[in-house]
């Protein structure tokens, strides 16, 4: 099963939002050696939600030209 360029960049943007995510929420409360891992989720899960509006919009404007 082979996907497009979108649909891996879709993919991407979706594991990228989730991942920052996971990685905020676990280290929510807990003191780690690493000051940033909490913030680094946070900036993770936006550059994930940019890629996938990104995304989004390329596929549209790719639609829009077929037709």
């Amino acid at each position: 099963m082979s996907m497009n360029k979108h649909g891996w960049k879709f993919a991407i943007g979706a594991v990228m939002v989730v991942g920052g995510l996971v990685l905020f929420f676990a280290f929510l409360n807990i003191e780690t050696p690493v000051v940033g891992l909490r913030q680094a989720g946070l900036v993770i899960a936006v550059l994930g939600v940019i890629e996938l509006a990104v995304t989004a919009w390329s596929m549209n404007r790719a639609r829009r030209s077929q037709s």
